[in-house]
């Protein structure tokens, strides 16, 4: 007996030391995935956790908004000839049935870091923005938008759409509003039914010489002053043949305040206020500074800010060091002349040139460089919204 006793003692101590090295084996793969299709967090979903179950199979949990980055795992392991349980959740929920997709509601909602109202305040999205809905939790649905940003926003936030409904959006007549602000009144100029903001989108479904009736993504019907929109299919057309039209948009933000998280013509940070400029000519930016950091040609600082042109993106922050990377936490636009436009405690107007009445030494010591992402249009990070499949 004391023989059998270390028989199955010893096969048990190799079958733990095969089952480490398998689950060593899985996370490697795993981890090589999610640096190559998902390396950040807030534009995909890739989570998994690899566990040895009780009739000794190799199951993999967790969750991903990217098939493709599921299916490279699969076919990886079975490549390695490593077979498992598929325990893994491919968003959107099942339980979402086929309301997947969603048009932001209202003129500017929240979008959080968490499913609760004392959460951060990440990203905004603006009336007409076409969402995918990934996971629900009580009445919190996480969403990603379509710069591929992902974060919470509460029920009221959305108006649900099948497949079939986001199509027939996608092919409506809609205008784009213009007005950085303005309270809207119903289908006969009585009470008001919301508040649009600059870039909001919506359905139009009749006309007169001076006025839209357009109906908001819950079907509400409002009246809105034809000279204050724009035919969509004539915006998202539109291409930026001088980049001083980014200079006089952005310019009409001078003085907004500051806003984390923001942004809307009501308030933006330093990122949502190029991402908004660029978007009002029909340009998607990423969402935030690091990421937006990532896109366009290089100007470097070595190069000198004499080499940025109109509309160029500037970065500033940390320099690489011996001991810690390179940093992103500022962005602003280059306009001309040394001068450059940003919200820093809000939209105002500040100098590379240490002549200038305007000159800011801070940010002139903590400048990255630049990306001139208007020859990058089209690409990942800038893309124009009628080149977006989801518009």
């Amino acid at each position: 007996m004391r023989i059998f006793f270390w028989l199955v003692m010893i096969l048990l101590g190799f079958a733990c030391s095969d089952n480490a090295e398998l689950l060593q084996q899985a996370n490697r793969v795993s981890q090589d995935i999610k640096e190559q299709m998902a390396p950040d967090g807030r534009e995909a979903i890739y989570k998994t956790n690899f566990y040895i179950d009780k009739n000794q199979t190799l199951v993999v949990s967790g969750e991903t908004s990217l098939p493709e980055a599921k299916l490279a795992l699969f076919s990886a392991l079975e490549h390695r000839k490593i077979h498992l349980l598929d325990s893994m959740v491919l968003l959107p929920e099942k339980e979402l049935g086929d309301l997947n997709w969603a048009l932001v509601n209202l003129s500017v909602v929240n979008l959080r870091s968490k499913p609760k109202h004392s959460a951060e305040l990440v990203s905004q999205a603006i009336m007409g923005t076409p969402v995918r809905v990934l996971k629900k939790q009580n009445s919190w649905y996480l969403i990603q938008t379509p710069d591929n940003y992902i974060a919470w926003v509460d029920r009221a936030a959305l108006a649900f759409k099948t497949k079939e409904e986001m199509k027939q959006w996608r092919n409506s007549e809609r205008v784009v509003f213009i007005p950085w602000f303005k309270l809207e009144r119903d289908s006969i100029g009585k009470d008001v039914v919301t508040d649009l903001v600059a870039g909001s989108i919506l359905e139009l479904k009749r006309e007169n010489s001076g006025f839209y009736w357009l109906t908001l993504p819950d079907g509400r019907e409002i009246m809105v002053v034809k000279r204050d929109c724009e035919l969509f299919n004539q915006w998202e057309q539109e291409k930026i043949e001088d980049a001083s039209v980014l200079t006089k948009i952005a310019k009409q933000f001078m003085g907004r305040p500051y806003l984390w998280g923001g942004t809307s013509s009501k308030g933006v940070d330093c990122s949502g206020f190029v991402k908004s400029v660029y978007f009002m000519h029909g340009i998607i930016l990423a969402r935030d500074a690091s990421l937006q950091f990532l896109h366009g040609d290089t100007i470097s600082p070595e190069q000198g800010f004499r080499k940025l042109k109109e509309g160029d993106l500037v970065f500033f922050g940390r320099k690489a060091t011996s001991d810690l990377p390179l940093k992103v936490t500022h962005v602003g636009m280059y306009m001309k002349d040394g001068e450059f436009i940003h919200s820093s405690g809000r939209v105002k107007i500040n100098s590379f040139d240490s002549t200038a009445d305007n000159y800011s030494d801070y940010r002139s010591i903590s400048w990255l460089g630049g990306r001139r992402v208007l020859n990058r249009i089209g690409e990942a990070g800038v893309i124009r919204v009628a080149e977006h499949p989801w518009y």
